[in-house]
């Protein structure tokens, strides 16, 4: 407890002093710590945060104490590099259900694999697996596995290219791609190619899944090779690029290619994680703006969105905590951010 106390004190005084914003508005204090490489989070309906740990595991954290408790019953992940437990989202009815789907890594290395299952949750232990979408790609990077479900009821999940970036330009290949199914696994009717779970093409490693709430329009991000990661809005069979074009470069050889909305940036990379839309009242001058993290900076953007268009970019944390895999947001507005460091924390922003 002594220790928490002491990094909460530090935390907040770290980002007042190194804060990009013009006059610093909220302060950051460590909700718990102690967890290992977490990947992503979801806000449980009673305010708690459920959270993967790329290790294979589950954790309940109790969004007051910041006390963690373990979920039983995960299954067996491939947990190496940037392999393991990944992508969390819940159930719109998960209130009455109970039900979450879990992208995680398969198979160890000569047989790599990824898989995308629904359990149900009760009583801090899950229940059978129902596999969603399995034999996906896999490899020690790129396995993308961010999961999301849109507000019109449809499941939505990323898959990198596993390090074959050819494969990501390969109709046949699940290497690259953005996937839409219905909750049971099967197959939309209208989706663009004939009973296929393909939404999009040519991705490099999608680390982020977020839909707009005032059109239920969907975003990306996506880590570029060693410059120009990617902001991009996802449209039905769009075509991004990888292996053949890059970023916000025009790319007229290739037929149907869709231009990411912005790149960061064009001479290095920052390692570009997840992102939301922020809808609370906590921060108004946010409100229908873009948020994302990043690994290799360790920063938390605000992008300043005018419809498709980023209108400007302000750095709310540049550094101060290390990597930042994931970002998301509590009923009040306010923001968890977790760290990916290895000895690692959720951190909760707050209004100052």
């Amino acid at each position: 407890m002594f220790r928490s106390l002491l990094t909460a004190a530090f935390v907040a005084l770290a980002v007042t002093a190194t804060a990009h914003a013009q006059d610093a508005s909220f302060k950051v204090a460590t909700l718990t710590d102690g967890l290992e490489h977490p990947w992503a989070m979801a806000l449980l309906p009673d305010g708690n945060l459920l959270v993967s740990e790329r290790p294979g595991r589950l954790q309940i954290i109790d969004a007051k104490s910041g006390k963690a408790r373990a979920v039983g019953g995960m299954p067996e992940v491939r947990a190496e590099s940037e392999a393991g437990a990944l992508g969390l989202a819940l159930d719109p009815d998960f209130g009455k259900n109970g039900r979450l789907y879990l992208c995680y890594s398969t198979g160890w290395t000569l047989q790599p694999g990824n898989r995308l299952s629904a359990f149900t949750l009760k009583d801090d232990q899950l229940g059978a697996e129902q596999i969603v979408l399995d034999d996906l790609p896999g490899a020690k990077w790129h396995n993308g596995c961010r999961v999301a479900v849109s507000p019109d009821g449809y499941l939505f999940a990323s898959m990198g290219d596993a390090t074959s970036a050819q494969r990501a330009q390969d109709g046949k290949a699940r290497n690259g791609k953005i996937f839409r199914l219905n909750r049971d696994g099967s197959v939309p009717a209208d989706n663009p190619f004939a009973n296929s779970p393909v939404w999009s093409f040519g991705h490099r490693n999608p680390q982020g899944l977020a839909f707009r709430p005032k059109d239920g329009a969907l975003w990306s991000t996506e880590h570029g090779p060693d410059t120009q990661d990617e902001l991009n809005l996802i449209v039905k069979g769009g075509n991004y690029g990888w292996p053949l074009c890059r970023g916000t470069d025009s790319c007229a050889e290739l037929p149907g290619y869709h231009a990411a909305v912005a790149e960061f940036d064009h001479t290095d990379t920052i390692a570009i994680s997840d992102l939301i839309f922020y809808r609370g009242d906590a921060f108004p001058d946010w409100q229908g703006d873009i948020l994302f993290v990043s690994l290799k900076t360790g920063r938390l953007y605000h992008l300043d969105m005018d419809g498709d268009r980023v209108r400007g970019t302000e750095i709310l944390i540049d550094g101060d905590f290390g990597r930042l895999r994931d970002v998301a947001e509590a009923p009040d507005g306010s923001l968890y951010l977790a760290t990916d460091n290895g000895e690692d924390q959720i951190l909760h922003l707050t209004p100052r």
